[in-house]
């Protein structure tokens, strides 16, 4: 775990860098000093031997002087140029015989045992002169061959050794000096690597808290890095970048609550699937038009097979079918079209469906409701327009000299032609209503008097049917300010229905009073009735409840739609109580106009 600290891998890295650069010193501190120890030896020796001492030396080796006199000058000689080689306890110089290498002088040193080195070797036997200084492994030694003077004398070589031990005393204490400096630098090294680590990696913990911060959806708090170098540079991007990203999810969350509006709002049904057939999306809409809530939508393929859609992922996903498909479906008893448009990725690849839900059911019902319309109104101008063809080709035929039967199939022609004018007649009424340009000649009058001349017109047909038809007046009734002409038009068609489809033996009752500003008329009969079913459709347009007895009494099904609109447009209701078999209560309320 340590090893992933940058600050430990900084020390280790300083640490070495150190270590190598003390070492370097040290090798090279080593090596100077050896170097320059040899080089002093050599140059010792050799100025030593070149000065004077080898010559001084030959010339008492090759003197006749008794051995002991030889060895006492050679001993003043030696000690003469004490000073001059460095002689001491740890260098010394000899007078070897050639060619064996016997100590030959000084008599002190006589008992020493010299190991042959190669320059010691180069100088018994190659007889080389001067300048052949070696380290020769533990010592330092130099030897100068000393040709004899005369054929009598021997031959000798000045031998000066050097057991190094000062050199080592040297090297030690300068590698003490080094460990020490070693440990110092260490030290120097791992408080520079600390400082160094942590100022690199506080700025670096800011900013990786500052990353965490985006990752919360923190984009909004900037860095307090005042530095002017490269990760003040960073930190300044990091600023730029949480300012973006702050902006841009702003951005994003505007654009993301205008769609979840939209989607929420919107009147038809949207569910959008992914490629894995898992549900992303529905809105509100959807799940009323369904009846279904998200938790409740399993896979697409299995949801849309419940739905007898007849379409399955794979042809988008894997057949590359990127147009929209529509299937239309019956749901509930809603007629639904259903758009199927598939959604790429940035790679072109379908990323998923988006399922869109309309519902036509009233499209549907109104298209139904055309094709009926014309089909009654074909059916209602077909039957009236097939008299008039037979009896105009009848009397054609030759009954025009007939004028009994002349006239009672002119009065059945007209009769058929009255019905066919108060048919379009009416029909161009209720498409006014539709679109809303029926004009209305409003004007104050007496809705009590209206209703009387209402009963004195159907009392000689009631009479007939053996209907009895009252007006009962509950209370005073208000002058009003409406369209007397429709306002009629409207009660005549209840009235008449009530007395034309009456029972025989039964009864009409026209209430009418006033209440609240408003007037109400009643028209109750104790007819036939109106069957259950049939009471949501008894304003349908071309609606009949019995249509064989509507048609024997010369009905077409438009006056209570009739009767609705100009209710309606005089901003009153109208409403029907029935119960089949025993009565029906049709109930108008209009607003008095006591100011017009």
């Amino acid at each position: 775990m340590l090893k992933n600290k940058l600050i430990y891998k900084t020390i280790a890295v300083f640490m070495a860098v150190a270590v190598l650069l003390i070492a370097a010193f040290g090798i090279i501190s080593v090596y100077c000093v050896t170097s320059r120890f040899e080089n002093e030896f050599e140059e010792q020796t050799d100025a030593a031997v070149s000065g004077g001492l080898g010559a001084a030396v030959q010339s008492v080796m090759s003197s006749t002087d008794r051995e002991f006199v030889k060895q006492y000058e050679i001993e003043n000689l030696i000690r003469d140029y004490t000073a001059q080689l460095g002689l001491g306890q740890n260098r010394k110089c000899y007078i070897l015989a050639a060619p064996g290498g016997e100590i030959a002088a000084p008599t002190y040193l006589m008992q020493d045992s010299l190991t042959k080195t190669p320059n010691m070797v180069d100088a018994l036997e190659r007889h080389t002169k001067g300048g052949s200084a070696g380290s020769g492994g533990d010592v330092l030694d130099y030897a100068a061959y000393l040709a004899p003077l005369n054929d009598t004398a021997g031959d000798y070589v000045i031998y000066v050794t050097d057991n190094k031990n000062e050199l080592h005393g040297v090297v030690n204490i300068l590698l003490i000096i080094m460990l020490w400096m070693l440990l110092l630098a260490c030290l120097l090294s791992a408080g520079a690597a600390v400082y160094v680590s942590r100022s690199v990696t506080q700025p670096l913990r800011k900013l990786a808290r500052r990353a965490d911060s985006f990752a919360r959806g923190v984009y909004d708090m900037p860095s307090d890095l005042n530095r002017t170098d490269e990760i003040g540079s960073l930190s300044q991007a990091f600023n730029h970048m949480g300012r973006v990203m702050s902006k841009t999810i702003s951005q994003m969350g505007a654009d993301k609550h205008k769609v979840d509006v939209i989607l929420e709002h919107i009147t038809n049904g949207i569910m959008a699937f992914d490629t894995d057939q898992k549900l992303i999306h529905i809105n509100p809409a959807a799940a009323e038009l369904l009846d279904i809530t998200e938790e409740d939508i399993p896979l697409f393929d299995e949801f849309f097979d419940k739905l007898d859609a007849g379409v399955c992922m794979a042809e988008f996903t894997y057949l590359d079918k990127y147009s929209s498909e529509i299937r239309d479906i019956i749901y509930n008893g809603k007629h639904i079209r259903i758009y199927f448009v598939p959604f790429k990725m940035d790679n072109d690849r379908t990323a998923g469906i988006v399922c869109v839900f309309e519902d036509f059911t009233e499209q549907f019902n109104l298209e139904v409701a055309r094709r009926e319309f014309v089909a009654e109104v074909s059916h209602e101008l077909k039957t009236p327009l097939f008299i008039i063809k037979t009896h105009t080709e009848t009397l054609l035929n030759g009954y025009l000299d007939d004028k009994a039967i002349l006239k009672k199939f002119l009065t059945t022609i007209e009769s058929e032609a009255d019905k066919m004018t108060e048919l379009v007649r009416n029909l161009l009424d209720l498409s006014k209503f539709d679109v809303q340009k029926f004009s209305m000649k409003k004007q104050v009058f007496s809705i009590e008097d209206m209703l009387r001349g209402i009963v004195s017109r159907f009392a000689l047909e009631a009479e007939q049917n053996d209907i009895k038809l009252e007006l009962v007046a509950v209370s005073e009734l208000p002058q009003m300010y409406a369209d007397p002409i429709q306002i009629e038009r409207a009660i005549v068609n209840i009235v008449s229905n009530a007395v034309k489809y009456g029972r025989k033996g039964g009864y009409v009752s026209i209430a009418a009073g006033s209440m609240y500003n408003e007037v109400y008329i009643k028209v109750k009969d104790n007819g036939y009735g109106i069957p259950k079913s049939d009471l949501e459709h008894v304003f349908d347009r071309f609606f009949r409840v019995d249509r064989a007895r509507t048609r024997e009494k010369g009905g077409t099904g438009l006056g209570l739609s009739i009767a609705k609109e100009i209710i309606e447009s005089h901003g009153g209701t109208i409403t029907i109580e029935s119960e089949y078999g025993k009565f029906t209560n049709v109930i108008i309320n209009l607003p008095t106009a006591t100011t017009k």
